[in-house]
């Protein structure tokens, strides 16, 4: 309480007088076509039927858009339309005027004006390369899922279905799909019917009762369980999963409804929706899409109690969850505001896991807590810092990257709460919430929130962080000094970023920490805003110093170069309150040889629980290879965290042979992860004793089938042609696009190639989500290297004359 009073004094003064010197807007960062599209109408409502003949990926429908006009006259009205085929066009039910240019579709209506309601309705065909998508119905096989997917951020729904798609317009929409019965179909809002009909097929109609983003628009078509849970406010979760696999529900959905409890108290608002589902589905495009009311998530993420430990949902289903309320409730106007979603969505799982306070399984506790909330937020700190290296563009610009949008953002949210106060924030963003609800918001309007709700104006904080680019870095050293007989450390702290018109010196409340060898401790909160600057802090009793911090608990986004002996990093990682403090000095002994570091090293993984903190003293004893180390590491194999074991087992280039039966037991690991490792390792170090490695692996398949296709790819490279055809299997379109990169990349490894390998290859470069695209290409690109197999590929190519554009360009890519 004492130390927040004392930051917003000092915030309060610090604010009048760098508020004089700030840049004025004008010069901000700016891009042509930053701001947000115009557009003459106002859409009010988007129905869309549709009809589907999944095998040769085509789309038919019709959609009707009921707006208002915007103007006073409107002649035209352009419509996004990517290669979609128009049937017919109707303005108000009559036939109408119209002009298809490829991308978009032109209607020329009659009679429009001011406080009048119009509709135009397209019946349509379309074969979407994008924002729709037919998984499986290729597979010669029959093996494969087959589904059907819509994914529409950022502007791909207007491939398979004409209409306005920005996000600066939001309307209701609703759907109407007819498809075979044995299907499930999800959209965005509520089910309002599902009737079968008579030729075998079943109509399901969606609609939502709020408007929202057209990006925001779902639609699953896909075999599907469902599982139902409520929240405590009364909201129903439908929990889409395979339902060959009913165990893998608890770890994939764990929190579910708990985070949606938790959020709703947190933020202040109550979901913003009716109802709310979830639906894994095959080769997803990205990690997850908060479509409004649906979220869609990669069948990637489906995993079992093994699986969880070495990939969770959980924060990406906080993250979209969030979405629902940052996004979908309230949607940035234009591309540049893009952070007033994701950042908020970044943020908010990062302070669940924070401060959730109830039951949490064993499995699940490394995610949770302080430390963890710290790792996190460094983790994000990182990635800011990184992608500063190669610019220094704004926050606030509609090129400024996911690290900004995602991470930056989420640290710069850290860094309100720290300076203005965490309730305080909170009431902030309530506020803007509610004043904006259903609606468009830019950055400005959490601005104006500041000054509606606490009075203040941070636009010294927004112009910094926000709408100019760069991070501070600082350097930083101290001194002892007699100063009227009164000793004193004096910390000298210089910026030493780059530093124009995109970035000045940086002003923010800095806390300096002293730590004396006595247990006892000063800390002065200093507001530094200019280039060279000296912060002074008594030390009367002429205490004598363990180690200093400046910023502890590392609360602003920044790079420091402060130089510390080994003593003050010795005391410091031993003693630093904050996890986070002590893991700076464990990197900074890397950099520090001293006879007593082994011992040190040892205090450290005893005595600490967090896993980041003993997989950092792993990778130093990995490099130190003495007798100390190698008893650690033996620990470590056997640590009860799976991170830690990963940590021990991937810092061993070539096992001992001292090591190997403890590497064996990791072959039957709780982690698929490390049985994978630990076969691939021990296969290579004990080549003799592969039939034994194989054997008790037994017929473990893992998660993207990875240990199964680590034991077919060591297989394959002793000879075995069958363990090769299966594995060549593995690489082709009866598996998800996971299993299929893990089995190609196990091919290229032991430079295997033919004829079938080609094609699964092939299928798998024309693959619309480049994880997989990607890969396959460059791995044909490496294959093409070699002449025999480069010919292979050429008589492949020379086969067909009617390639697609699309493959034609992934041909001249491979063969380049």
């Amino acid at each position: 309480m004492i130390f927040r009073l004392c930051i917003s004094i000092l915030i309060l003064n610090a604010t009048m007088v760098f508020s004089q010197v700030v840049i004025p807007t004008s010069t901000r960062v700016r891009e042509v076509e930053s701001e947000p599209r115009e557009h003459p109408i106002d859409m009010q409502f988007m129905s869309v039927k549709l009809r589907f003949q999944p095998e040769q990926g085509l789309v038919k429908g019709m959609v009707t858009h009921v707006f208002i006009p915007l103007r006073k006259t409107v002649d035209s009205i352009i419509f996004d339309a990517i290669d979609i085929t128009i049937k017919e066009a109707m303005h108000n039910g009559k036939p109408v005027r119209y002009r298809n240019t490829g991308n978009t579709i032109i209607v020329y209506p009659l009679n429009m004006h001011w406080n009048s309601t119009d509709s135009i309705s397209f019946v349509y065909e379309s074969s979407p390369r994008k924002g729709l998508y037919f998984i499986g119905w290729n597979d010669t096989t029959k093996r494969s899922r087959t589904q059907i997917w819509s994914q529409g951020q950022g502007i791909d729904n207007r491939a398979w279905i004409p209409m306005y798609d920005e996000m600066n317009d939001k309307y209701i929409t609703e759907t109407i799909t007819t498809f075979d019965k044995e299907y499930q179909v999800l959209s965005n809002g509520d089910l309002l019917s599902a009737k079968d009909n008579s030729d075998g097929t079943k109509t399901w109609h969606y609609r939502i009762n709020k408007p929202h983003a057209p990006y925001l628009l779902t639609l699953i078509v896909g075999k599907f369980a469902i599982e139902k849970r409520t929240s405590t406010s009364g909201i129903e979760h439908q929990l889409y999963y395979y339902p060959e696999f009913p165990e893998r529900v608890e770890p994939t959905y764990r929190f579910s409804t708990e985070m949606m409890d938790w959020l709703e108290s947190y933020i202040g608002i109550p979901y913003p929706w009716k109802t709310y589902a979830q639906a894994m589905v095959q080769d997803f495009t990205f990690g997850a899409m908060e479509n409004t009311t649906a979220t869609t998530f990669g069948d990637f993420s489906f995993v079992d109690t093994r699986g969880f430990k070495d990939r969770s949902y959980i924060a990406t289903n906080v993250h979209e969850l969030t979405h629902q309320w940052f996004g979908d409730f309230i949607t940035a106007r234009s591309q540049q505001h893009l952070w007033l979603q994701e950042s908020f969505a970044t943020f908010y799982p990062k302070y669940f896991f924070r401060r959730y306070d109830g039951p949490v399984m064993e499995d699940a506790k490394k995610l949770f807590g302080e430390d963890a909330y710290q790792w996190n937020r460094r983790g994000e700190q990182n990635s800011a810092l990184s992608a500063g290296e190669k610019d220094r563009l704004p926050i606030v610009h509609p090129s400024s990257g996911s690290a900004r949008i995602y991470p930056k953002g989420s640290t710069v949210i850290d860094m309100l709460m720290y300076v203005y106060g965490e309730e305080e924030v909170r009431r902030v963003i309530k506020h803007y919430l509610q004043a904006h609800a259903y609606g468009n918001v830019e950055t400005n309007d959490l601005y104006l929130s500041f000054q509606d709700t606490l009075g203040l104006s941070p636009d010294w904080f927004f112009e910094q962080w926000l709408y100019k680019g760069g991070e501070p870095h600082y350097s930083v050293n101290y001194v002892e000094v007699v100063k009227e007989q009164v000793k004193n450390t004096v910390f000298h702290i210089e910026q030493i970023h780059p530093q124009d018109e995109l970035t000045k010196p940086f002003a923010m409340p800095i806390v300096v920490e002293v730590y004396y060898k006595d247990g006892t401790k000063d800390r002065k909160t200093a507001w530094i805003d200019k280039v060279f600057q000296n912060v002074l802090v008594p030390n009367p009793a002429n205490k004598e110093i363990a180690f200093t911090l400046f910023d502890p608990s590392s609360n602003i986004l920044k790079r420091v170069t402060f130089k510390k002996t080994f003593s003050e990093l010795r005391e410091q990682v031993l003693k630093a309150p904050h996890m986070i403090d002590r893991y700076d000095a464990l990197i900074a002994l890397k950099d520090i040889d001293d006879p007593a570091k082994d011992e040190v090293l040892s205090k450290v993984y005893a005595k600490e629980t967090f896993h980041a903190m003993k997989s950092e003293v792993v990778n130093q004893m990995h490099e130190r290879k003495n007798s100390t180390a190698l008893s650690i590491i033996e620990k470590a194999l056997e640590d009860k965290s799976e991170d830690v074991r990963k940590s021990a087992l991937n810092g061993f280039r070539i096992i001992p042979k001292e090591m190997k039966s403890t590497i064996e037991n990791m072959l039957k690991d709780e982690s698929y992860a490390i049985t994978t490792t630990a076969l691939e390792k021990l296969s290579e170090a004990f080549p003799s004793d592969i039939p034994f490695f194989l054997e008790k692996v037994g017929n473990e398949i893992g998660h993207y089938a990875q240990i199964r296709i680590k034991a077919l790819e060591i297989r394959s490279g002793k000879g075995d042609a069958r363990a090769l055809d299966s594995l060549i299997d593995f690489a082709g379109p009866s598996h998800e696009f996971w299993t299929r990169r893990n089995a190609i990349n196990a091919l290229k490894r032991i430079n295997t190639f033919n004829e079938k390998a080609l094609w699964n290859m092939l299928d798998a470069s024309w693959n619309p989500n480049s994880r997989l695209s990607s890969p396959a290409v460059e791995t044909l690109q490496y294959f093409a290297q070699q002449s025999e197999r480069k010919m292979l590929m050429i008589s492949a190519k020379n086969s067909k004359s009617n390639w697609a554009p699309w493959q034609k360009k992934q041909w001249e890519q491979i063969l380049r």
